[in-house]
């Protein structure tokens, strides 16, 4: 019998963070339910785009919020 899977279900195992009987049906799952493999390829494409996004600020934030502290102990 396969278990209904949550869309947080779906995240914990594009995360890794399933149980071994999990892992198991989600496999079986997929190999049966286009619908589902169609999320989880989402899911995992969104979490490979994530960690390519940029973190840092840009050079012109870095370079304002400077300004302002520069500003703010000038005031003092």
């Amino acid at each position: 019998m396969i278990k209904t899977f949550t869309q947080n279900d779906v995240v914990r195992f594009v995360y890794d963070e399933v149980s071994t009987e999990e892992r198991s049906q989600f496999n079986e799952l997929m190999l049966i339910d286009a619908d589902f493999q169609e999320m989880y390829f989402n899911y995992t494409k969104t979490k490979v785009l994530i960690s390519k996004s940029k973190l840092e600020p840009s050079e012109n934030v870095i370079n304002r919020i400077l300004t302002y502290s520069k500003s703010l102990s000038l005031q003092q």
